[in-house]
């Protein structure tokens, strides 16, 4: 992949971003993760008069990179020089830290994060936002970083536009929300909404919601190669994903964790249509898991599909469906990686339309997998 300009480009970018006036003028933030939604939050924060830090773990795709650059944002690819300046009052205290990492990346920043000592905790909290679920997060980063964490709900489908000028946003009148009532949380909403970002506290049940659209059509998406319409349009897929559905609802609520935050006053039946209309409502937009796969990155499996059924093994709830899912897109992936991993660039490749009429004809044929795909429901 191109990266962005020159060292010393980005480096002036940074110049920029460090002399942009007085303190009192913004918040300080901090965003760990240089992937799309990371870098959504930091450049609409910062272009919004906030004072922003990026840390990415390497350099930044040229589209991120060219956002980032225009809205101010201070990319970073450590933690030391920033716990530097914070140390010399170069920098002021932190007031947040978001961690926009996926799921499988979030214990390396918590250890890193830790590593880097008490300097880089943030006034406010530390905020996660990411899909799916793990379990034992909260403690993980309240312990290597100290003061509160808290989950976030990320609405809305985020895609680069490949002239790097900013990004395109399904459903993007949705709000961001923490899901907190805490104080501290209502003041970070209350910034983060002064700087662009629309943002509420509480908002659980609209999480749950969330979590059920993922669970629902992410992984199914990426062993169909399909969109959000393309997933809703195909009579085995919309069967499929209807089983995946149910299975999820019963662990959810039987779950001692999460069936106070399950949506209320609602039944079976009108939950599963508003979460199918909410996967129709994204169109032609492909799930995150999907990008992935076709990028060669990993796939977020056991925060999403793989989250139901263990906690479903650990209630004694059968999900056979769900463990389905698992299982045959592990099968896509191992099979894959060799094929995909670096072959393609979802910047320059744009995603096509899915093949039809079953679009998992299409990709087993290419990847020689075995057709162990149980769509039809029994």
């Amino acid at each position: 992949r191109k990266l962005f300009g020159r060292p010393e480009e980005q480096r002036a970018a940074n110049a920029r971003a460090r002399s942009r006036g007085p303190r009192e003028a913004w918040m300080v933030h901090l965003v760990v993760g240089g992937g799309i939604v990371g870098t959504f939050l930091a450049s609409t924060l910062a272009k919004n008069g906030g004072r922003v830090l990026l840390k990415a773990r390497s350099a930044l795709r040229k589209e991120a990179a060219l956002v980032a650059a225009k809205a101010g944002v201070e990319v970073v690819q450590s933690f030391e020089p920033v716990v530097e300046r914070l140390r010399t009052g170069a920098l002021p205290q932190l007031d947040a830290i978001f961690i926009a990492t996926k799921t499988y990346s979030l214990a390396e920043a918590a250890e890193q994060l830790a590593c880097a000592g008490p300097a880089l905790r943030p006034r406010l909290a530390t905020i996660g936002c990411y899909n799916g679920h793990v379990l034992g997060v909260e403690a993980l980063f309240e312990e290597a970083v100290g003061g509160p964490f808290c989950k976030s709900l990320v609405p809305g489908g985020y895609t680069f536009r490949a002239d790097g000028s900013g990004f395109d946003v399904t459903n993007a009148g949705q709000k961001w929300s923490l899901l907190s009532t805490r104080p501290e949380m209502r003041e970070l909403a209350r910034d983060m909404t002064r700087l662009g970002v629309a943002t509420v506290t509480g908002g659980f049940e609209a999480d749950a919601r969330k979590y059920l659209v993922n669970t629902t059509a992410n992984l199914v998406s990426v062993i169909s190669n399909t969109n959000c319409h393309g997933l809703v349009s195909n009579v085995a897929l919309l069967n499929r994903m209807r089983h995946i559905f149910r299975e999820a609802v019963t662990v959810l609520r039987a779950s001692p964790v999460h069936a106070s935050h399950m949506p209320a006053d609602v039944s079976l039946d009108e939950l599963e249509e508003q979460v199918l209309s909410g996967i129709a409502s994204y169109g032609a937009h492909y799930p995150s898991s999907c990008k992935d796969f076709r990028a060669g990155r990993p796939v977020e499996v056991d925060s999403l599909n793989g989250y139901i059924v263990s906690i479903g093994r650990q209630l004694g709830i059968p999900t056979p469906f769900n463990a389905a899912v698992v299982d045959d897109v592990r099968i896509v992936l191992a099979q894959a990686d060799s094929l995909l991993s670096g072959a393609f660039d979802t910047a320059a490749q744009p995603l096509p339309p899915p093949p039809m009429p079953f679009a998992a004809d299409a990709i087993l044929s290419t990847l020689r997998v075995p057709r162990r795909f149980n769509i039809t429901p029994g």
